[in-house]
């Protein structure tokens, strides 16, 4: 039975299919230096592609490679054959192989090993090989100091935390380095990508102090522009390989819309027919929270038991058991965030199913998908289920365009950002502290500008040389603490298990190394649910706050911090209870810098520096088991960790109301709210004066539909209601409050008209004035940016002003969007060079949209700070009417 003919039970939720058809390999023959390799490739049992000998024919030639073909292409062979073939000729010389992950290291060093041992046994010789990483202890990594493996495999933060801060201990390392090899090239972007371009600088910058040059063989899913991308992040030329030889297996396209069955019931419908059959699946989600629903939703479930989620977040000893229970055959489905799209190894996987279209489009799409299929002689599922999402929408109706992207397989890249001053000044510090003293001559101009700022800070010295009588730069005060290459702020944040005695042992660590050696035997005991970000603190881990970790359910409770460590201490409460909380915030966004700016339509398009603020309030609590959890939060409360009210029945200070089910709902409000300010780089656009008539023009228009048939109720109903008088109390659920509001005046009269309904409600969001609008522009310009720029959507914020606050355009219409990572990572200047399709593409995807008032495809976001509220499509299309001269 074919792939295929196992979902035939769900063919009324399939809306479209296209085969892609096997095709062969084309093979090649190469001659090492040494025959023992070719005689290796016997023992292997596998023939060179054509695609790994023009690899290995550049690299022989001397040059830098960057391999840029699909998954399971063989471009992991291409090193590997090198490294022993140059290990054979010359023993002494030394390799060192970097991956993003430590997940991946533990695999790729796994298959090194495999194929060292068939390396012996045709030759009688190994290489000697290890890996250091953060989870490696301090005793193992002397022994490996002591015993200079041939080969190292390390992660970027190794080597940025540990090799090249104690370069001395690892000098027989770099001194006799031969290749330089860097996997996973195209994860390197965004805020990772811009501290790893300067990590990799300090690295060469070293190599170049001890004389030595090694090549540098990249390697990478499809790039479209790979000599670009790993010239900007190395500074060195490169010659690309792109075109695969590799065979590749028949691969059905699905994509499921849900019609009988909804979303999740179509996911679980999935889930169930693949592992009844024995499909090894990967279900990929966009946020952990998405894998943590499903799996909740199986409990019931035969496949429960085949199931489990996976999420980076997990301890390591966790995924690793995962991993193996996986290729094992224990488990048959994972349910997964962006973790399982490098190439950790679980066995041969026949289905790649992913819950949307991810938020970078097809980026991710292309890397999850090739994890299927990779042998030649079995068929490869990939399915996308189909959300109600502007990403979905528009590949719903560019099928064609999605099928012609995904056969080419090219990744767009994000540029990676190596002019961040922030991130520039950090590193060029790091690089002084480890060489001691920098020649003026050795620094471009934008470094030698940041180094000024050294100077200034008094961090360095800047004179010349008593002897040559060149301008040195000198290292005046050394970086003591070395910030993270993941994000740009420098804390931690861990859900840790609620025992008191952990908060004992915490406060009583003396140094960071004591501290971090807790933290791995936290890890090791379980007691550490996971490790997150400053955001998804900020997000999803307030006190009270509900967070959801493989299945079980956890409350935030108190936070303690040890400098820039933080410890969430999380209380398990009934995984079966129905309930997830919704943070509320505000933001405030100012403009420290205008660097370029264009005009469009009558909008001014800036593109510069900004600082934000969010103003996180409070949150609000929903679901079928709100009572109960609300019970919890007034414990909290009373211990004094939940400083704040808690509006609802159970708490004494709800109230009946009518409209809402206050047992299905509640919110709480901080006394002191949680504030989280960053600078960042943005664009934003002033929109002229004229669309403030658009609200004048709603509602005369909805005015003259409704005084059709009842305008005396209606402009009564206009009179008496004001969303922003109802939100303070309802959150989310106030336009439901609205809707429901007119509806019921209506059937007293004895009407029943949801025309009429709508269009007095249009009549009451005119009140809102034109920064409803603005703010509906905003949220689509965020959902379709993907499509053109394949920036993450979840990378960028948004906030809109009817009437801006700030200089230089006080009192103007204003939408801003921004770059999420602190400091910026080159996100805005994309968006700024393709704002004007951006612009047009938003008013075709609005009005193209099927929707009356605005949903998920079009306006409605789930990260919106104040619960998609104040949100008007149609005035957003309106306003956009107007720009472009179509009203």
């Amino acid at each position: 039975m074919s792939l295929f003919e196992a979902l035939k039970p769900l063919k009324s939720e399939i809306a479209k299919v296209h085969v892609f058809s096997p095709s062969e390999g084309e093979f090649g023959e190469f001659r090492f230096r040494n025959p023992e390799i070719n005689a290796l490739l016997g023992e292997l049992g596998f023939t060179l592609y054509r695609h790994q000998v023009e690899a290995l024919e550049k690299l022989y030639s001397g040059k830098n490679i960057v391999v840029t073909t699909p998954t399971a292409s063989g471009k992991s062979e291409i090193f590997r054959l090198a490294i022993f073939d140059s290990y054979l000729s010359d023993p002494g010389r030394t390799y060192l192989l970097v991956y993003p992950t430590r997940a991946l290291i533990n695999n790729q060093f796994e298959k090194f090993s495999l194929q060292n041992l068939a390396l012996y046994r045709v030759t009688g010789k190994s290489v000697s090989a290890r890996i250091l990483t953060g989870d490696v202890p301090w005793s193992e990594r002397r022994e490996l100091i002591r015993e200079e493996p041939r080969v190292v495999f390390t992660t970027p933060d190794m080597l940025h935390y540990n090799v090249l801060r104690r370069w001395r201990d690892y000098e027989w390392l770099l001194r006799n380095l031969r290749y330089l090899v860097v996997d996973e090239l195209h994860v390197y972007r965004g805020i990772f990508g811009s501290n790893a371009a300067w990590l990799f600088r300090r690295l060469l910058f070293r190599l170049k102090r001890l004389g030595v040059r090694p090549q540098i063989i990249a390697l990478s899913a499809t790039l479209r522009n790979p000599e670009e991308f790993a010239e900007k992040l190395f500074r060195a030329k490169f010659e690309a390989i792109t075109e695969a030889t590799n065979p590749f297996p028949r691969r059905y396209l699905v994509l499921f819309e849900p019609e009988n069955l909804e979303e999740r019931g179509l996911l679980k419908a999935i889930v169930e027919r693949l592992s009844e059959e024995g499909i090894k699946t990967l279900v990929f989600f966009d946020s952990r929270k998405g894998t943590e629903k499903l799996l909740r939703f199986l409990l019931s479930s035969p496949a429960f038991s085949r199931a489990s989620t996976y999420k980076g977040t997990l301890p390591k000893s966790v995924r690793w058991g995962i991993e193996r229970d996986f290729r094992e055959g224990r488990l048959s489905v994972l349910l997964t965030t962006n973790a399982l799209e490098l190439g950790i190894d679980v066995g041969d996987l026949d289905a790649v199913i992913n819950y949307g279209i991810p938020p970078d489009g097809l980026f991710s799409l292309i890397q999850r998908f090739g994890r299927a299929g990779r042998k030649a002689d079995r068929e490869a599922l990939n399915g996308i289920v189909l959300r109600k999402d502007g990403l979905d929408y528009y590949y719903r109706e560019h099928f064609d365009e999605l099928v012609e992207r995904l056969e080419k397989g090219a990744i767009e890249y994000t540029p990676v950002k190596v002019d961040s001053e922030r991130i520039a000044e950090k590193h060029l510090h790091y690089l002084l502290t480890e060489l001691g003293i920098l020649d003026w001559d050795e620094l471009d101009g934008f470094e030698r500008r940041i180094a000024e700022k050294l100077v200034t800070e008094r961090k360095a010295d800047l004179g010349k040389n008593p002897i040559t009588g060149k301008l040195e730069l000198r290292l005046r005060r050394p970086a003591l603490n070395y910030s993270s290459l993941r994000t740009a702020s420098d804390e931690s944040f861990f859900l840790v298990k609620d025992e008191p005695w952990i908060r004992g042992e915490l406060m009583e660590k003396a140094s960071t190394r004591e501290l971090i050696n807790f933290i791995d035997w936290l890890r090791m005991r379980g007691y550490i649910i996971e490790e997150v970000d400053t955001d998804e603190y900020h997000r999803s881990l307030l006190p009270g706050m509900a967070y959801f970790s493989r299945g079980e359910l956890y409350m935030a409770a108190d936070r303690l911090s040890t400098g820039n460590f933080h410890f969430i201490f999380a209380r398990q409460l009934n995984r079966l209870w129905d309930v997830e909380t919704l943070v509320s915030k505000r933001e405030d966004v100012e403009i420290l810098e205008v660097k370029r700016e264009k005009s469009y339509g009558g909008v001014t398009v800036g593109l510069g520096r900004l600082r934000v603020r969010h103003v996180y309030t409070g949150y609000a609590v929903k679901g079928l088991d709100t009572g109960n959890y609300v019970a919890e939060l007034a414990k909290l409360k009373e211990m004094g960790i939940l400083k704040g009210e808690i509006f609802s029945p159970a708490s004494g200070e709800g109230r009946e109301d009518p409209v809402l089910n206050w047992e299905k709902f509640a919110r709480v409000e901080f006394e002191e709210p949680h504030v989280r300010e960053f600078e960042t780089e943005g664009i934003w656009l002033v929109f002229p004066e004229s669309i403030r008539d658009v609200p004048a023009e709603e509602f005369r228009e909805f005015l003259g539909k409704a005084g059709e048939k009842a305008e005396d109720i209606a402009l009564h109903l206009y009179w008496s209601l004001d969303r922003r008088k109802l939100f303070p109390l309802y959150l989310g659920s106030t336009s439901f409050i609205i809707r429901k509001t007119i509806g019921d005046a209506l059937q007293r009269a004895g009407i029943n008209d949801e025309e009429l309904v709508f269009a007095i409600k249009k009549m009451v969001d005119s009140k809102d004035g034109v920064g409803s609008a603005l703010h509906a522009i905003e949220h689509n310009l965020i959902k379709i940016a993907p499509i053109f720029t394949y920036v993450d959507s979840r990378e960028l914020g948004g906030y809109s002003y009817a009437a801006f606050p700030g200089k230089p355009y006080a009192g103007m219409p204003v939408v801003f969007i921004y770059d999420g990572n602190e400091g910026g990572a080159g996100l805005a200047e994309v968006l700024y060079e393709n704002a004007e399709r951006l612009m047009e593409k938003s008013l075709e995807h609005l009005k193209g949209c099927s929707c009356k008032d605005g949903c998920p495809v079009c306006v409605l976001s789930p990260r919106c700070g104040t619960f998609n509220e104040f949100l008007d499509k149609w005035g957003a299309i309106r306003a956009w009417e107007r720009i472009f001269g179509k009203n």
